[in-house]
């Protein structure tokens, strides 16, 4: 739950009146008897209402946390290195999972993964400069 949504928004995203803490608030009181507790945190509000159904309106919360903050552009600039990195994972170890048996599917794609966390544990064991150049391996 303490992860943090980094993704980019229209420009022309406004504050959603359901995403704001008194309607969170609404929600969390209106469903009292089944455990919804004003007093608690946001964070378990938020994971309360997400459970029971409402996770339209958690989203629309955090959308607003994302347009209110004013930091939120400099986060997003950071996250182009990790989509590069993500990238070339993807080029390297190939997850695709068409023709794959339904029940292998998870299996395959976790064990390319870790096939691909080998690789660059042994690039970092190795002392190796440039990272995540696996062509010269193929």
């Amino acid at each position: 739950m303490n992860a943090r949504s980094i993704i980019s928004d229209a420009s022309n995203a406004v504050i959603n009146k359901e995403g704001e803490k008194e309607r969170i608030d609404h929600w969390v009181n209106k469903n009292w008897k089944i455990g919804g507790d004003v007093h608690a945190p946001m964070e378990d509000k938020l994971k309360f209402l997400y459970e029971i159904g409402r996770r339209e309106q958690v989203g629309m919360y955090l959308r607003n946390q994302n347009i209110l903050d004013k930091l939120f552009q400099a986060l997003y600039k950071k996250r182009a290195e990790c989509e590069k990195t993500h990238g070339h994972i993807k080029q390297v170890v190939k997850f695709d999972i068409i023709r794959i048996r339904n029940g292998s599917k998870k299996l395959y794609s976790l064990l390319n993964f870790v096939a691909y966390q080998l690789l660059v544990f042994a690039e970092l064991q190795n002392k190796v400069e440039k990272r995540n150049s696996f062509g010269r391996y193929f």
